[in-house]
């Protein structure tokens, strides 16, 4: 059973049937050698010993054992369980040989079986003991219960289909040894490009499989062309690492379709040959690569467009295209849409005049360092969507790269991210499924809260409204980035937690290369009170490792306030524009406790009634799952003009103050200390949430205040005790 398990695992690509056929086979040939061998040293010894199932069963210790290590499942675990589940399947054994024989009386034979009952009444009880979700976050309101400071959505449901038929057919190479749609099936025949630039060890056995090296790459897509004239904008899908022999390409065909329908040209483009196997590993740096491949299909596009004979002729606009990726694909698209800060001197890519990628939306996507250098965005909008039950990508670094992407004043660019309860890593793509390790890891992973179709209405939703307003000018979505409750008629059921910053934002303090935690910001000053613990830091990741992204931290015991001075208005640039509310206070905030994890780059202790930080030498302080949230869901912000008139708001008037998710990965405790060196150990992720609080809503709290003239942001923690993190203080 183990050996079909880890076959299923080690895919060959000929099939599940032959993979766990012959693993059963080679297996039991090898319990059969192990059996005779112990049987024979046994007698050879004269030890009156059962020789051959004291053989057998070494072998399952060893083997079980063995694959479940490499299954990255620990070593204390691997012999843990290896000795359970053998002794408790040979207690069986000899249960039922016991229960036919003439030998045993019914009390042995009754024993036996109760041995062997409660060996499986202890798993599940370990199992139920460690199990569940440690906070429910509250769930997306209804319509009716939404609010009135949710903006409407100006347009229709971006998960339903549009109006344009569409065609769907594929281009590659013409000689795919595994799937006819890229060999005689292709309905246009495309160029192989040279990678060996960027791939130095293109494996024997890989070159076997695919019939091909570095050196003669394929390009290969699945297209969905809308019907009708064009030219029509254009998306790029690239998937990104899974097993090699389990293609991914075809699992993204529900985005495909749905953008036809819209009026989008889509390509899901075929990286497979660049992921790992476990028989011939993965390209060394295999990022640059996949971002090289995806810009050799806009230039492989561009000439397929120019030829009269193709169904591509005249159909795309190549000035309006956006590129999607998943995992490592959301990482790669980014570096692509940044060419120039990667391969500038490449003369074998497309002329960068003669395309512009509007938008990058990434899907649970890397953020790893290329040559010790990672991509900033600029005037490109940017979506990324994580869910926070992903036991892949565990962390959120697609919030890395929301904190690198910039804008001009004069770009009509945003950023936005959703982070989602209850999804995982695997399930915005078909054919992933919803186990994000292969076996025999998944064996003991908890299947998401979340289906696989909720999890890709939420992407299509949110894919869909991007596209629409990035490459076709569509403005009604943009209260659907803002907010997510917009959303409430078409997004299932769960927790989410949303950032978004367009160019038009006004910073205030954003805490980035301020040391002085009493002046962050240019003409800016700070001052706390109450709270026991008060620093610039860098935020941490669910592994404890630095997001490269500052704010201010903020401990408290009973009540705590943190303010922000100003001498002259700081909302001076939006003067002349705030008749009707159109101007807001906007932040982002988490809960804290989960971030606080790396060294502060300012002494803890220089800021008022700032002690030395408890946990400095200790890591993330253990926060206890929505604590933090309770603490902060009282939390309100006061505003004060130049004469001195305030007016104050409760954030959860305007936006609920939820506690960031708390996700138990495995059925077992243990594992989620020592699976994948402990990748599941933390089960909160601190999470910012964007909050804007319309300025209208002040004024109506107190008609003396001057909305015009603010020179003081306060922000008030009346109950404790608690943490908080705070960023990107400004207007917008």
């Amino acid at each position: 059973a183990m050996a079909a398990v880890g076959a299923l695992g080690a895919p060959t690509g000929f099939g599940a049937a032959f993979d766990i056929a012959g693993a059963v086979a080679l297996h039991t040939i090898g319990l059969l050698l192990a059996g005779s061998l112990v049987a024979w040293l046994l007698a050879v010894l004269h030890l009156a010993l059962p020789g051959f199932a004291c053989g057998a069963a070494l072998f399952a210790l060893s083997e079980v054992a063995l694959i479940l290590f490499f299954g990255d499942l620990g070593l204390w675990f691997s012999l843990g369980f290896a000795f359970f589940s053998v002794g408790t399947l040979a207690l069986a054994g000899a249960a039922a040989r016991m229960t036919f024989s003439r030998r045993f009386g019914w009390r042995r034979k009754l024993g036996a079986w109760l041995a062997v009952a409660g060996a499986l009444l202890a798993v599940g009880a370990t199992t139920a003991a460690s199990g569940g979700t440690a906070a429910e976050p509250a769930a997306l309101p209804s319509p009716e219960a939404a609010g009135e400071a949710i903006a409407p959505l100006r347009a229709d449901d971006p998960s339903r289909p549009g109006s344009y038929a569409f065609e769907a057919f594929t281009y590659g190479s013409g000689q795919d040894r595994h799937r006819p749609e890229y060999g005689e099936e292709a309905a246009v025949v495309s160029a192989s490009v040279d990678g060996s630039a960027y791939i130095r060890n293109w494996a024997w056995l890989r070159e076997r499989f695919w019939g091909f090296d570095e050196t003669s790459l394929p390009l290969n897509g699945r297209v969905w062309m809308p019907e009708g004239e064009g030219p029509f904008p254009l998306v790029l899908i690239v998937h990104g690492n899974h097993l090699m022999e389990d293609f991914s390409d075809g699992g993204y065909a529900y985005l495909g379709e749905q953008l036809a329908s819209r009026g989008i040209a889509a390509v899901s483009v075929d990286e497979n040959f660049l992921n790992f196997s476990v028989w011939s590993g993965i390209p060394d740096e295999d990022m640059k690569p996949r971002a090289w491949v995806l810009l050799q299909h806009i230039r492989q596009l561009q000439a397929f467009a120019a030829d009269a004979s193709t169904p591509f002729y005249d159909r795309i606009d190549f000035d309006r295209i956006a590129l999607i990726g998943h995992s490592r694909g959301g990482q790669a698209a980014a570096m692509a849409a940044a060419a120039d800060q990667w391969f500038g001197e490449d003369a074998g890519l497309p002329d960068p005049d003669s395309y512009s990628i509007a938008g990058v939306a990434a899907l649970a996507p890397t953020d790893t360092a290329v040559d010790g250098r990672v991509t900033r965005l600029t005037d490109v909008s940017y979506l990324v969507l994580q869910g926070a039950a992903d036991a892949d990508i565990t962390s959120f670094y697609g919030e890395r790269q929301y904190g690198r992407a910039g804008f001009s004043p004069s770009s009509e660019g945003f950023k936005a991210s959703l982070y989602v309860d209850g999804a995982n890593h695997g399930q915005f793509n078909t054919t992933w499924g919803s186990k994000d390790e292969a076996m025999p890891a998944a064996l003991f992973l908890r299947s998401p809260s979340l289906s696989g179709e909720d999890q890709r209405q939420i992407a299509k939703a949110y894919l869909t409204a991007f596209a629409e307003t990035v490459l076709k000018g569509e403005s009604g979505y943009e209260a659907l980035f803002r907010d997510y409750r917009a959303g409430a008629l078409f997004l299932p059921d769960t927790g989410y937690w949303s950032r978004y910053e367009s160019a038009e934002f006004v910073p205030v303090a954003r805490f980035e290369e301020a040391s002085d935690i009493e002046a962050p910001a240019d003409r800016i000053d700070a001052e706390a009170a109450g709270t026991s613990y008060w620093t610039h830091e860098e935020t941490t990741d669910r592994d404890g490792r630095k997001t490269g992204n500052r704010a201010v931290a903020l401990k408290w015991e009973e009540e705590a306030r943190y303010t922000l001075l100003a001498e002259e208005a700081m909302d001076g640039p939006f003067a002349g524009e705030k008749e009707g509310g159109s101007v807001s206070l906007v932040f982002s905030m988490s809960d804290g406790a989960a971030d606080r994890g790396g060294e502060s780059e300012t002494e803890p202790g220089s800021g008022p009634e700032s002690p030395d930080r408890p946990d400095a030498e200790g890591g993330a302080a253990e926060p206890q799952p929505g604590e933090a949230g309770i603490s902060l869901s009282e939390a309100e912000v006061e505003l004060a003009d130049a004469s001195g008139a305030s007016a104050r708001v409760a954030i959860s008037d305007v936006m609920p103050i939820l506690p960031s998710p708390a996700t138990t990965f495995t059925y077992f405790s243990l594992l989620e200390e020592t699976m994948d060196n402990g990748k599941y150990e933390e089960s909160v992720k601190a999470v910012f949430q964007t909050y804007e609080l319309p300025l209208e809503l002040f004024a109506e709290a107190n008609p003396a205040f001057d909305p015009d003239e603010i020179v003081r942001i306060t922000f008030l923690f009346p109950e404790g005790p608690g943490e908080a993190m705070l960023d990107d203080i400004g207007f917008s």
